[in-house]
């Protein structure tokens, strides 16, 4: 019943298509403390998600949160004299999920859709078309979304969200919700993370997207560092920006922690899947997505290792276009 459904819902056109669901934005998700990762000893709690805006608390570091809603960039929080304000994402670590039953460990998004472009679309800051163009998308480009509002498809661009018109996309395709009676065409889980140009670094990534698209039979592993290695110029790798410990530097094979990031956040929508070595970019983070959603990659002590432990084989398939990098699991043959 639940892949029927999920079927009708992707046949809406993006015309009409539906709002998307949201739980109550006072249910507590997760629970958590302030970081001590950095040096002033204090966090503020905004009126909005607006740095500018008033701080109504500060927080020591280990002060407990309640989180009751999570943003690209920040989280929402419910403080115990029961008002609500925001907290920069990397300034907290969490320590709980409320119901792992039905949340998402944090700090994973469920991509419910995807999309398959066939025109050139522009990716907006706002659901407004004079607002910013945070990215431009043509034929073949493939992205991971969130659903619709107001006649938009949403989807996470870096630290924030983007929009694209509805009236420029076909439909919405489905992510099976059920991997064990999901068809082989149907994904299992998509994620979208966007890139700028950089013509050595696109290389990198498509290199790498090659590499790690294959089929795990039951029970297999994949070791990231090994599966896309020797980050070489013989193995098609060029010189690109490396970011290792939150510093940049030149390497063969720049842009690959991208992709393994990317597949990270990928994998952990999936329950099938255990994931038994990840590292991130040190405090701030990688910032071609949300704090705390990067996996580094590229050496023995930062690496990205995973099982397959559906009782099936499950095949991923990594691309990139223009400038978005998709990843997909598929339930394999």
């Amino acid at each position: 019943m639940k892949k029927l459904i999920a079927f009708l819902l992707a046949a809406v056109l993006l015309i009409g298509c539906l709002p998307m669901q949201a739980a109550s934005a006072k249910d507590v998700l997760y629970r958590g403390i302030i970081t001590h990762r950095f040096k002033d000893s204090y966090t503020k709690v905004y009126t909005k998600m607006d740095k500018d805006s008033r701080a109504i608390k500060v927080l020591d570091p280990g002060n407990k949160i309640n989180i009751t809603a999570l943003y690209p960039e920040w989280v929402e929080v419910v403080l115990n004299d029961g008002k609500t304000g925001y907290i920069i994402r990397q300034r907290i670590d969490v320590t709980e999920t409320v119901d792992p039953v039905n949340t998402p460990p944090y700090p994973i998004w469920v991509q419910p859709y995807y999309i398959e472009i066939d025109r050139t679309v522009e990716v907006k800051s706002d659901k407004d078309a004079a607002s910013e163009t945070l990215s431009v998308l043509t034929d073949g480009a493939r992205v991971a979304v969130l659903g619709c509002e107001d006649g938009w498809v949403k989807l996470i661009f870096h630290r924030q969200y983007g929009y694209i018109n509805s009236n420029d996309i076909a439909e919405l395709l489905p992510v099976s919700p059920d991997a064990e009676t999901a068809d082989t065409d149907v994904p299992l889980a998509v994620f979208t993370s966007f890139y700028n140009d950089n013509e050595s670094r696109i290389n990198n990534l498509m290199v790498a997207c090659g590499y790690i698209s294959k089929t795990l039979q039951p029970g297999e592993s994949m070791n990231f560092n090994d599966t896309v290695s020797p980050f070489s110029k013989e193995n098609g790798y060029m010189p690109a920006p490396v970011l290792v410990d939150g510093e940049l530097s030149e390497g063969y094979g720049g842009g690959s922690c991208q992709v393994s990031s990317t597949l990270w956040d990928t994998l952990m929508q999936l329950t099938g899947i255990t994931v038994t070595m990840r590292k991130p970019h040190g405090n701030s983070g990688a910032a071609y997505l949300p704090h705390g959603m990067d996996a580094s990659s590229g050496r023995d002590d930062l690496n990205l290792i995973f099982r397959n432990d559906y009782p099936f084989p499950v095949r991923i398939d990594a691309s990139c276009h223009d400038h978005a990098l998709f990843v997909a699991v598929y339930k394999g043959e």
